[in-house]
């Protein structure tokens, strides 16, 4: 049985090693980069358009980390910080102001990988704030063939209007051949695993029954007594 590993909330098939490749799209300040280099050797390349975050990712060999936004086309993007929540390049809740905008350099996931150098892409890891899904509706199908893994952070929680495009990216990756396992009640932890993939359909089982619903529950009760998931 193929085991399950979880970082900051994004759950993913153990299928890394050393000679992996892993995306990591939003590093924040760099824990889940970090995190799967320390667990499983392999190389990550990082997006961070926000410079104050960007600045306390901790240098490693096996990291490499771009300043810019992933989103629909190449070009610029401004990144609204915000008081009390992740900076997005959204602007759509009532009543909250952004303390500042940041004019980010932005690009596709194409450009990204074509910048890069990438290849074949063990897991690819998404939490954009919401431009996931300009990342998807510009990329073509077969942009997604030679990637085995994607866990990504849905943002419909905070843009409930966006729910439609959400259940559209869904049906698009399944279409493509991409198993999906919701490892959460509200897409915060979806997991896109290629049919290539070497996943059989008794761990797919295993992860979307026990594993999910377990999940599910411990963070339903940790929100009702305000305690953090762990990493």
């Amino acid at each position: 049985m193929i085991k399950l590993d979880r970082i900051c909330e994004h759950t993913f098939f153990s299928l890394i090693d050393e000679n992996s490749i892993v995306l990591d799209f939003g590093c924040n300040e760099g824990e889940f980069a970090h995190t799967v280099i320390e667990r499983y050797g392999c190389k990550v390349f990082s997006a961070e358009p926000v410079p104050d975050c960007a600045q306390q990712i901790a240098r490693h060999p096996r990291l490499t980390l771009q300043q810019v936004a992933i989103s629909g086309a190449s070009g610029s993007l401004d990144i609204h910080v915000y008081p009390n929540r992740c900076a997005s390049g959204f602007n759509r809740s009532p009543g909250e102001q952004a303390i500042r905008t940041i004019r980010a350099e932005a690009m596709t996931l194409a450009e990204f990988r074509r910048r890069s150098g990438i290849g074949r892409v063990a897991l690819l890891k998404i939490d954009i704030e919401g431009a996931e899904l300009d990342m998807f509706a510009a990329a073509a199908d077969e942009e997604f063939s030679d990637i085995d893994q994607i866990t990504i952070e849905f943002h419909d929680f905070l843009y409930p209007e966006t729910r439609p495009a959400v259940e559209a990216v869904k049906r698009r990756m399944r279409s493509l051949g991409f198993h999906m396992l919701p490892f959460s009640l509200d897409n915060t932890d979806v997991l896109f695993v290629n049919r290539r993939a070497a996943v059989s359909w008794q761990n797919r089982l295993w992860a979307g029954t026990v594993v999910k619903y377990g999940r599910g529950l411990e963070r339903r009760l940790r929100q009702m007594i305000g305690r953090p998931a762990p990493a």
